[in-house]
Formats: structure tokens, sequence, C-alpha cells
């Protein structure tokens, strides 16, 4: 899911294995070996240690058995990412960070746009909010809805106003369907 952090899948010849199930991609490490008595030989015994992400199969997201199997150590052998791998955990973190102040502003100002409509907001804060909304617009800036996002435009307080709370919301909103549209496009 886009809110966790994803990894570099480890490469060890033949301890990792991928199985696909029900759509998704899971990724086995082969923890050791059982004796089946009945069969009179030894079978391998696999855990699951993540899921892999689907726009990007050298990342995954790991389980509890990731940090129970892997020392640190191994953890840190190979951790090398491809351009798109950095783009992907940086946009990652971006939007589980944002997504709880955008969350919040946008509770807030639905109250208040009832209440103030069309006044002006204050150019604090235009400027809080546009802190928020600036990393989630160049976020989804290669998305084919980023032409419906925008920043809150501030007055300069003596010949132009800024937006109306009611305006805001409406901005508030396409971006809210968008963080919708892009969550559900870029998790699994």
């Amino acid at each position: 899911m886009l809110t966790e952090n994803p990894i570099k899948i480890p490469v060890m010849n033949g301890k990792i294995r991928r199985m696909k199930k029900d759509g998704c991609i899971y990724i086995l490490y082969l923890a050791g070996r059982k004796y089946n008595a009945e069969r009179k030989h030894s079978e391998p015994e696999w855990v699951l240690i993540g899921r892999q992400i689907d726009d990007m199969p050298g990342l995954m997201v790991p389980n509890n058995n990731y940090d129970i199997y892997f020392s640190e150590e191994v953890k840190t052998m190979d951790t090398t990412l491809t351009p798109e791998e950095q783009l992907y955990i940086r946009n990652n973190s971006i939007y589980g960070l944002h997504i709880t102040f955008f969350d919040g502003i946008y509770h807030e100002f639905k109250q208040q746009s009832r209440k103030k409509g069309d006044d002006p907001v204050n150019q604090y804060k235009a400027e809080s909010i546009n802190k928020v909304l600036r990393p989630l617009l160049e976020m989804m800036k290669n998305e084919e809805y980023a032409g419906f996002l925008g920043l809150v435009e501030t007055g300069d307080g003596k010949t132009k106003e800024g937006m109306s709370y009611s305006d805001t919301m409406i901005l508030l909103t396409q971006y809210k369907s968008a963080l919708g549209k892009y969550h559900r496009n870029h998790s699994q």
C-alpha cells in the first residue's frame, strides 16, 4: 500500500522466490528445510516476507517475518535503488506525511466555507495551506489530472483580495479527488 515503507527485494540466489496469488505477487524466503517422514525426504520451508509493489518489481512492502529472518547486516547489503524506485519511495513518503495534514485542512475548511462562504482567506491561512499543497502538486505533476490542481491565491492586502473560502474549498475538493485517484493508481 502507498503509505507503507517499501524496501529493495533481497537478492539471494535460490533463497528468494515470487508467488502470484489473488492478483498480488508475494515474496517468499527459504528459511530452511523440514524432514517429511512420510515421504522420507526434506522439503523446503518457504516463509512470506513481503508483497511486491506492482509498478516497481524491485521493491516490496515487508511484513514482520522480514525483520525476524533478516539481520541488519543483510538488510543493508544491496540497497542501491534505480531512479524510478527512488522517485516512488520519495512520493510514497510525501503522500504518507502530507495526507494527514491535508485531511485536517480539508475538514476544517469544509466547516468554515459553510460559515464564511465568499469571505477572502487571509494570507497566513493561504500560505499554510500552500505549504501542504506544494509537495502534493509536485508529486502529482505528471498525472493526467494535474491541470485541475493549483495553489491558493493570496491577495496583496491592499488592491487585490485572495481566494474566498468557497473557492478554496473547491480547490481542496479537487485535490481530495486527485489524491484518491493517485492512491488507487499507485498502491496495490
